[in-house]
């Protein structure tokens, strides 16, 4: 790992890159596509039909983040028994679909995370989505990751998480907890929603839907 300290455009120091996933590097969401993959139309729409009370709940606020994302890992990717079976998955994971999200990786972004990248920075994406969703495009790129975690048992992922799921003010004591502490570093993030909010208040060097050089920090007034 690489914990650089090399010269920002602006003369100011960055040791740690941060970047959300969805709707930040990527275009689209990957768990989305994830069930898109694994269930092609018409059985995606199908084994949606089943969870429009759950997401009606989850719209009304009635139904927590953490618990609809849980539904839905249950219904399109860790149904049990595992359909598809947990190897094909997990190749599939590893495989063909990482490099589906390579493909789905914005330009802009990709630029941005390379030039991170040149100069010595430790890069790390940090998302709500699930790690294993997402460990192969890391692995693609070459970068590390701090996201949401997911329980197993007997070999097996199982659609539960494990902690928190990693958004908002998760983010934060995450990458605390990863790095050992953030006090000492100097940080450049990016992010697109009231998910990265407290991340990007946190940076020194925020770019809410941003990739150029000068940093825009989170909206004060904005609920989305």
């Amino acid at each position: 790992m690489v914990s650089g300290s090399t010269t920002y455009e602006q003369g100011r120091r960055v040791d740690i890159a941060v970047f959300d996933v969805d709707h930040t590097l990527l275009d689209g969401d990957c768990v989305l596509l994830l069930a898109r993959t694994l269930h092609p139309m018409p059985s995606f729409l199908l084994r949606s039909l089943g969870l429009l009370p759950s997401l009606l709940a989850w719209s009304l606020g009635r139904c927590p983040t953490d618990r609809f994302k849980e539904l839905f890992l249950a219904r399109f990717i860790l149904s049990s028994p595992p359909d598809p079976p947990h190897p094909r998955l997990m190749r599939l994971l590893s495989g063909e679909f990482s490099h589906r999200l390579v493909a789905r990786l914005r330009p802009a972004a990709l630029a941005r995370l390379r030039w991170h990248q040149e100069q010595g920075h430790r890069v790390i994406l940090c998302s709500a989505s699930p790690r294993i969703v997402l460990q192969g495009l890391a692995d693609r790129l070459g970068v590390e990751i701090v996201a949401t975690e997911l329980m197993a048992a007997e070999g097996r992922w199982l659609p539960k998480l494990q902690g928190a799921n990693c958004k908002g003010p998760e983010k934060i004591r995450r990458l605390e907890s990863y790095l050992g502490g953030l006090d000492s570093l100097r940080i450049e993030a990016y992010g697109d929603s009231k998910g990265d909010r407290e991340l990007l208040k946190r940076a020194d060097l925020p770019h809410y839907r941003s990739f150029l050089p000068t940093p825009t920090p989170y909206p004060q007034r904005r609920n989305s």
